[in-house]
């Protein structure tokens, strides 16, 4: 996961422990540096410090080449205490961070449409041939537990919406370059699973319903992107036995289930949808592949005060407030 501490503006990583706690990365490897390659700490911090110093993507790459270090280190303070964890700085609290999106500046963010068949067959379209994607901006994005913004516009027209909807979705974080890669290899270059949200203002998209700008303009709006709290990775996938296209997905708001499907309904596959997009461009690491929504919602849009959530088996469950 990624987050802000105390005043820093500068994102940290971390590895969530409990329900209630988190290991701090560059406190883990600079501790490992120190105490098991005998570096002195200058030149630990100054080491560790260039690892995480740099774009989301580029951490993914490199908490991967650390893989070994990383786990060697886990491995050797699971013996110390909570007490032994705290003074050596290695811990926090979830409860004093703030969440930033897992990867807070991936180069790419893209969204699968109509991809839950009882959503297609609502709308009344027809089957695609191939996936359906588009492209979500940066600005978008927002951690868990932070605000979603009604727009309420201003001098151009289609700037405000009255019927924000809720997309819920569930996302792949690429974790290795991947061009041209074959369905049953795809795996091999994915980091982890997320979960997003993809907030849709749909009085702006149905002004000319299908047309391509005002679903793009629709998503567009700062804020629109909620994704956390953190990465499943698929080391721990497989070791719990997940199966990404069986899992239940479900929408609340203000603690009513409003909505509710399983990955098992989907067109494409992750795994398809991945295979497809490396055929049409290269994916790198720390790029963000949202597998699309069952029915949206609520009808009457979001309402400033809601609480949101989405939840995902075996993922976790991504909280937002809208203001």
């Amino acid at each position: 996961m990624s987050y802000l501490f105390g005043n820093s503006i500068t994102p940290h990583y971390g590895i969530v422990l409990t329900e209630e706690l988190l290991i701090d990365l560059e406190a883990l490897l600079t501790n490992e540096f120190i105490n098991d390659v005998g570096m002195c700490p200058a030149d630990a911090e100054d080491l560790v410090r260039s690892v995480f110093r740099c774009r989301g993507g580029y951490v993914i790459e490199r908490v991967q080449l650390f893989k070994s270090t990383i786990d060697k280190a886990l491995k050797r303070v699971s013996k110390l205490s909570l007490g032994e964890l705290l003074k050596e700085g290695l811990v926090r609290s979830l409860g004093e961070v703030k969440f930033l999106p897992p990867v807070p500046d991936p180069a790419k963010i893209i969204g699968i449409g109509l991809n839950y068949d009882e959503y297609r067959v609502m709308l009344g379209y027809f089957k695609p041939d191939v996936p359906l994607f588009f492209s979500k901006p940066v600005n978008t994005l927002i951690g868990h537990k932070d605000y979603i913004i009604i727009p309420r516009g201003g001098k151009w027209p289609g700037t405000s919406s009255r019927i924000l909807f809720h997309e819920y979705e569930f996302a792949a974080v690429i974790g290795k370059k991947m061009r041209n890669v074959d369905r049953s290899r795809v795996y091999d270059h994915v980091f982890g699973f997320t979960l997003f949200g993809d907030i849709t203002a749909h009085d702006i998209e149905i002004i000319q319903p299908g047309h391509v700008i005002y679903q793009q303009r629709s998503k567009s709006f700062d804020t629109f992107s909620p994704m956390g709290p953190w990465i499943v990775t698929m080391d721990e996938i497989k070791e719990k036995g997940i199966d990404v296209n069986n899992l239940r997905i479900l929408r609340r708001r203000n603690g009513v289930v409003e909505g509710e499907s399983r990955t098992s309904n989907m067109t494409f596959k992750p795994d398809e949808i991945l295979e497809f997009l490396s055929e049409v461009m290269t994916l790198e690491p720390g790029d963000v592949v949202s597998f699309g929504s069952p029915p949206a919602g609520p009808p009457e849009g979001l309402q400033p005060g809601d609480v949101i959530e989405e939840e995902v088996e075996g993922i976790g469950t991504l909280t937002n407030f809208v203001k």
